[in-house]
């Protein structure tokens, strides 16, 4: 029973990865909202929704390999594939965050007084 679980749970996770990068790549530069105050490009609205799915699609990882007791490596890394799309674009949303605190948002953002 846990490998069933376990198991659609890590499925459900990979589709939705390859739901978001598929609209992220396909999407590409086109604005949804112009007229929005911060108006976002298809790319940057998914890379978001991406770094949000990184925690439980890399916790779904881990139970998967756990439930199916995976010992080689490169399985190990194949089951990881989808956590590892996701954490990408969460590191980078989590160091700009940390840029923007320590530079101040006008000298992260590029700007000079």
């Amino acid at each position: 029973m846990k490998k069933k679980i376990a198991g659609f749970i890590y499925l459900v996770g990979v589709f939705v990865v390859f739901y978001l990068l598929t609209k992220a790549i396909v999407g590409g530069n086109t604005v949804k909202f112009p007229d929005s105050m911060i108006p976002f490009t298809e790319f940057e609205r998914y890379s978001v929704f991406l770094g949000l799915v990184c925690i439980p699609m890399i916790v779904s990882c881990f139970l998967f390999i756990k439930a199916y007791a995976i010992k080689t490596i490169k399985t190990r890394l194949l089951v990881f594939i989808p956590g590892i799309i996701t954490a990408i674009p969460f590191v980078y949303g989590v160091g700009l965050i940390i840029v923007m605190l320590v530079l101040g948002v006008k000298d992260a953002a590029g700007f000079s007084a």
